[in-house]
């Protein structure tokens, strides 16, 4: 199976909306579900583009011929898995690979590249503008994320629950 990030998969779902909000508020929920997949508190929208994803260590993962990344994912060997695998045929391993725009994603999800850096660069690099490349990548690292082929680190105090710092005085004066 191949993972895609391409200028018509863009094209395609941004024809679909009517307007800019409609886009918003999809960026929002795939922000949304984004990190849901352990049920980590749900996170603001700066936090998300703020936040760094990094590849799962676990994982084995190379480049073929064509410069794509190969990830190869295998079965995990518990005593449900050897059950079910008894009943069913489940593959020791499988491998995805990824085309050349979700490669170069692949690359950048280092855990010291931010989301909104991430934007930035695939919108210069293949000319879209930031709320075609937001959405794109939004979507494309939720996948992942479903995968569990990547996780989001985040800054302890863009978590929720966690208050931001007041002035000394506890209001903000117009300075």
């Amino acid at each position: 199976p191949r993972l895609s990030l391409t200028r018509a998969g863009v094209a395609g779902n941004l024809a679909s909306q009517s307007s800019i909000t409609n886009a918003a508020q999809i960026a929002r929920e795939v922000r949304d579900e984004m990190l849901s997949f352990r049920k980590q508190p749900k996170i603001g929208r700066e936090a998300m583009l703020n936040s760094k994803p990094a590849r799962n260590d676990a994982l084995e993962w190379s480049r073929n011929e064509a410069e794509e990344v190969v990830v190869t994912l295998r079965r995990a060997d518990t005593p449900k898995v050897k059950l079910l695998s008894k009943l069913f045929w489940v593959p020791e391993q499988r491998t995805l690979v990824l085309d050349q725009i979700g490669s170069q994603v692949w690359d950048m999800c280092d855990g010291r590249t931010t989301v909104q850096a991430m934007i930035k660069r695939l919108s210069e690099v293949h000319k879209l503008n930031q709320k075609e490349a937001e959405i794109s990548l939004l979507t494309y690292l939720k996948n992942l994320g479903n995968k569990r082929l990547v996780g989001f680190l985040v800054e302890k105090q863009d978590l929720p629950g966690r208050s931001k710092p007041r002035s000394d005085s506890g209001k903000a004066w117009g300075r």
